[in-house]
């Protein structure tokens, strides 16, 4: 499991039977992702792994409280354009059950899709997904066709 360090952070792809999570940021001055749409996650803190930075981020962003057991892996870490340095790990959870979404000031909107529901797309000349008006693209686009090429979702 990766340890985490001042250059990493790590985002949760949450399953909920076919369907996986995604959450759009709030508009915030000063946040380098302020609007986009992505995986719940944040940025490693001292004292934590990165599986505990994913299940902390998760349940300040959405309310979620993700178990150990629900863990059912991470995948290779990957880097933002806008902050090559850093390091991000996804972690795949499956809960047994899925709680009620209580969304944080640093979350405007959240939605369960699918794989089928995703449509590809071109945005500002890089490839993106289109799902219900939202766009997804960067990392979280190239986390999604990992998972897509895996059979994780």
């Amino acid at each position: 499991m990766p340890a985490g360090g001042p250059d990493t952070a790590a985002v949760a792809l949450i399953l909920n039977g076919k369907s996986f999570l995604l959450i759009k940021r709030a508009e915030r001055p000063g946040d380098p992702w302020s609007g986009q749409v992505g995986f719940p996650g944040g940025r490693w803190k001292p004292g934590e792994d990165l599986l505990g930075t994913a299940k902390r981020e998760v349940e300040e962003e959405v309310g979620l409280k993700l178990l150990d057991s629900y863990w059912r892996g991470v995948m290779e870490p990957d880097s933002p354009m806008n902050a090559p340095s850093l390091r991000v790990y996804p972690f795949v959870f499956q809960p047994a059950k899925i709680g009620e979404i209580r969304l944080s000031d640093e979350v405007a909107g959240y939605r369960w899709t699918t794989k089928d529901e995703l449509k590809e797309v071109e945005w500002r000349g890089r490839p993106a997904f289109e799902v219900g008006g939202w766009i997804v693209w960067g990392l979280t686009y190239r986390f999604i066709k990992r998972a897509i090429a895996c059979g994780i979702i």
